[in-house]
């Protein structure tokens, strides 16, 4: 039998790269293509002054792109910006107009440097100052809307890719802190469980311990009927946590009243439940089984009660399980995680647990909104 590999992203190395080099790439990679043909053509009529111009924009709107993307302060990029503009100004003037290429640079380099809040307003005043100047220097019509259409497409595109950069970043970072919530919740499920689980069980084995230990003088077969019933009771716990580990732990109410009835019986404290029980649904009646084990192995351990009661009831599509004693309160030592797991238990179906605690004993009341289905 073959086993399916997980479903992963067969590309996930190629959008790590993307996400590390997206803004540098993006904007370098326009800057041989805007600025070579302008660049070999003075060099090649022997234009040294345009050259030279030129070549420090090239080197500016480097060191700019570069600042933008480096862990500095956000005001170095938007002055390495600012820099950047007063060159590209001094070029255009200085060529009286023709030169539109250099403003989809200068666009590109204030949608990458300068804080996206301003970015795209920066760029908008760009070209439109810009197809302006164009038309004005050009006296054409034709030349100043391409010139507009340029510089727009230019800084509006590079900003999207920024924002949908940092949006891919926040999401990236928002799985990561997903799956590590996840891990936690799920630690706190297993460690939840295993408690209710564990706790009442053990609790239960104390007590039939102590029954055998009585009885295993005066009433052998007594002692006998109680020593089965560990096995049993140790036969289901290893099951329990079994399920427990992979997550499929659901008991049943009517099972655990029983259980807790038996248990309660052995030690001596007198149990009255609700009979028959009115329909619940399925997940408050999986809450109130496990309020039961709880509340049974609170009794058995802190409570030296002699009686206990345990009533359902469902009213005004509200379901309340109360369950009281007459032993001792319990103190804040002993609630424990216990009831702490009841509680999240609770809030996950929208309901709450109340507890009363005093000296004529201890009290737990649960309450659940009922649901559709009904088992």
């Amino acid at each position: 039998m073959t086993t399916q590999a997980p479903a992963t992203d067969h590309n996930d190395e190629l959008t790590r790269w993307v996400a590390r080099t997206r803004g540098p790439v993006f904007a370098l990679i326009w800057l041989p293509i805007l600025l070579l043909a302008p660049i070999v053509s003075n060099a090649m009529a022997g234009n040294t002054f345009t050259l030279s111009i030129y070549l420090v924009i090239a080197v500016v709107y480097v060191v700019t792109i570069i600042v933008a993307h480096s862990d500095g302060p956000q005001w170095a990029g938007e002055l390495c910006t600012l820099g950047l503009t007063a060159l590209v100004v001094i070029q255009f003037v200085f060529s009286q107009g023709g030169q539109g290429f250099l403003y989809p640079l200068l666009a590109i380099a204030a949608a990458t440097a300068i804080r996206r809040r301003a970015a795209f307003g920066f760029v908008m005043g760009l070209s439109i100052s810009g197809t302006f100047a164009e038309g004005f220097a050009t006296m054409s019509l034709s030349n100043a809307l391409q010139f507009g259409f340029a510089t727009v497409m230019a800084g509006a595109s590079t900003y999207l890719i920024r924002c949908l950069a940092d949006l891919v970043g926040q999401l990236r970072a928002t799985r990561s802190r997903l799956a590590a919530l996840a891990v936690v919740e799920e630690r706190q499920r297993f460690s939840r469980d295993l408690h209710d689980l564990l706790g009442h069980t053990l609790s239960v084995i104390v007590v039939k311990s102590e029954a055998i230990r009585r009885f295993a003088e005066a009433d052998s077969k007594a002692a006998a009927t109680h020593a089965r019933d560990i096995e049993d009771i140790g036969r289901t716990a290893l099951a329990d946590v079994r399920q427990a580990v992979v997550g499929y732990r659901e008991i049943r109410l009517t099972e655990e009243l029983k259980l807790a009835t038996d248990a309660l019986a052995d030690a001596g404290v007198k149990a009255e439940v609700t009979n028959p029980l009115p329909p619940l649904d399925r997940a408050t009646d999986t809450l109130f089984a496990w309020v039961v084990r709880e509340a049974a192995t609170n009794v058995l351990r802190h409570a030296h009660a002699s009686t206990c009661s345990m009533t359902v009831a469902v009213r005004d599509g509200t379901a309340t399980l109360d369950i009281s004693d007459n032993g001792r309160g319990a103190n804040g030592s002993e609630r424990g995680s216990g009831l702490t797991g009841l509680r999240e238990r609770a809030e996950r179906l929208g309901g709450r647990v109340d507890i009363l605690t005093d000296e004529r004993g201890f009290a737990v009341s649960v309450t659940v909104p009922m649901r559709e289905d009904q088992s």
